[in-house]
């Protein structure tokens, strides 16, 4: 095997180490929004919750105000009644506060029903605000360790990368900008072994020249397919 091809699988071992890293590094943010994404069904069943409680309260303040509107004139029908001196008179003003005491009475249940249903939203909010909580923790967690493992990567990153440039330094500078260029091509590798008359990269038959140059071994040998350097395997 010639030395440039055991530099340069050297070089690619290396490569392909920071390769998966920086994969790993940039799946990191995908990851972190996954884990925020976690928050959204709980949050909304917050919100969904919170809002129900404010329609119910928006319905009793508008029973409430019925009410009192009610209270108000049965307040002024008695007024009248007191001082009016006539019979058919007070009986009409007394029919109409008889009705006006059934309407507040009607009210009066229709708010002790919504009083006990906001009693049950509320319930419902603190179930869901302790949901959302539970989760909150665990995203919060998986968070912090995704942090800590980005810091991780990038410190054997760059690791990698400064062992890289000592790898490379003694290569000869044309075999090395092949190499880059094919590396940056290639999503699994520039170099890879010729063995049974098969290109290890594209797979397909060496034609009997590429061979007679790989055993000839007197620079480096593309394979015609794929253009990936090619060292021999028998």
């Amino acid at each position: 095997m010639l030395p440039q091809i055991s530099q340069l699988l050297q070089l690619q071992e290396r490569d392909q180490r920071i390769r998966a890293l920086q994969k790993e590094l940039k799946d990191i943010p995908k990851n972190e929004a996954l884990a925020r994404n976690q928050l959204a069904g709980d949050l909304a069943a917050v919100e969904s919750a919170q809002q129900k409680a404010k329609e119910i309260e928006v319905q009793i303040k508008s029973l409430e105000l019925d009410i009192q509107t009610r209270q108000n004139s049965i307040k002024r029908l008695q007024d009248q009644q007191f001082e009016t001196r006539k019979n058919e008179e007070f009986q009409a003003l007394g029919t109409e506060v008889q009705r006006y005491q059934r309407e507040v009475g009607g009210l009066e249940d229709r708010e002790l029903e919504h009083m006990e249903a906001l009693e049950a939203a509320k319930a419902v909010i603190k179930e869901a605000q302790a949901r959302l909580a539970a989760t909150q923790a665990r995203v919060d967690e998986e968070l912090q360790a995704l942090s800590a493992r980005a810091a991780g990567v990038r410190q054997r990153l760059e690791a990698e990368q400064t062992e890289r440039e000592t790898l490379a330094d003694p290569i000869e500078p044309g075999a090395l900008d092949l190499y880059n260029r094919l590396f940056a091509k290639k999503p699994d590798a520039a170099v890879v072994a010729m063995e049974n008359g098969i290109c290890g990269g594209c797979h397909m038959k060496i034609v009997i020249g590429t061979l007679q140059q790989l055993r000839q071994e007197e620079g480096l040998t593309q394979c015609e397919s794929c253009g990936r350097i090619l060292y021999l395997v028998e």
